[in-house]
């Protein structure tokens, strides 16, 4: 049996970790999830077990926001269950409460240049670490490792999914912009002011507080000439998975793991990358410019230079190997 510890805060770790989950079930292996926040459990892989640890009381959380008794509850879950092998994501006090163990623990890395002590401390411990990013694509990132790094590509809940047909005449543009309430939407809102007075007709909010929240939001994808996003990783999986042209622009983070994410992105034909600090007329032109594109008959080729397909079998190879390889504690 392998561990997987999904990480709480927003959705983009349980959008990651799901099609991981289901590719180790195809390959023989049970799984048994720990998350400490709430989720729908129809979304698990079917025969996945679900261990609700200790929900994060009002004062209690650490910095991180993972409480002491969730360590604690997952340390006693591993000493009883013993599995062959833990996939932390993406928690540092979590992948260090499971070096404790003595089990084979498994941690995905997060993009960007940390020097904090806690993310130094996860790194040394994992057996292995899973980059979900093209290969080569942050190499300082992997330079200031000392475990090894598996880089298996974009993982998307969207990889199986076939892109539907749209019948429509005028290109969309579709923005991903979150499901809560954070965020400069007047920002936003000034970034489609400017696109529809350049002549983008059809814009869809996804999200915040002018558009509706689809937690599957595929058939708008599917719709879409253009996708505006941040840069957080499962969002930018799931837009490859769209493969149209680009405009990202990523969100402001404590540890720029977005800003790296949109470095990384900046080189690859379709996808255009701008910050908050160039303002949102320029943003809007971006976007104007990418549609451009698609009337051309440009596409975004995005998904083969994120390599989404096949990243969820690479991210499960990675963690079964682990289950071979002994790992003193």
């Amino acid at each position: 049996m392998i561990g997987v510890y999904v990480h709480h805060r927003g959705r983009g770790h349980l959008h990651r970790a799901l099609p991981v989950m289901g590719a180790l079930r195809e390959r023989g292996h049970d799984v048994t999830m720990l998350v400490s926040g709430r989720i729908d459990d129809s979304l698990v892989p079917a025969g996945t077990r679900v261990v609700h640890l200790p929900p994060v009381a009002e004062g209690s959380e650490t910095p991180e926001g993972l409480t002491l008794g969730a360590r604690r509850a997952a340390v006693a879950w591993m000493d009883r269950a013993r599995p062959r092998a833990f996939w932390v994501d993406s928690s540092p006090a979590m992948s260090l409460a499971a070096r404790m163990t003595g089990i084979p623990m498994i941690s995905t890395l997060p993009p960007g240049v940390r020097v904090d002590e806690p993310h130094l401390l996860r790194v040394r411990a994992a057996q292995r670490l899973i980059g979900a990013w093209p290969p080569g694509v942050h190499q300082a990132t992997v330079r200031r490792t000392e475990s090894p790094v598996a880089e298996i590509g974009g993982v998307s809940r969207f990889e199986r999914r076939v892109r539907e047909p749209q019948d429509r005449r005028r290109p969309r543009v579709v923005h991903l912009n979150g499901s809560g309430t954070g965020g400069d939407h007047r920002f936003w809102r000034a970034v489609r002011t400017t696109a529809c007075d350049l002549g983008v007709a059809e814009w869809l909010e996804v999200g915040g507080p002018d558009g509706a929240w689809h937690p599957d939001p595929w058939a708008e994808l599917c719709s879409a000439d253009v996708v505006v996003t941040g840069a957080g990783q499962a969002s930018i999986a799931d837009a490859a998975c769209a493969d149209v042209p680009l405009v990202v622009v990523p969100g402001r983070r404590p540890y720029g793991e977005q800003d790296a994410t949109a470095e990384a992105l900046d080189s690859i034909p379709g996808v255009t990358v701008l910050r908050y600090g160039d303002g949102p007329t320029a943003v809007g032109r971006a976007v104007r410019r990418q549609v451009d594109r698609v009337r051309d008959g440009e596409s975004g080729g995005i998904r083969a230079w994120w390599g989404v397909d096949g990243a969820a079998a690479r991210a499960a190879e990675v963690i079964r190997a682990a289950t071979t390889t002994s790992f003193s504690s």
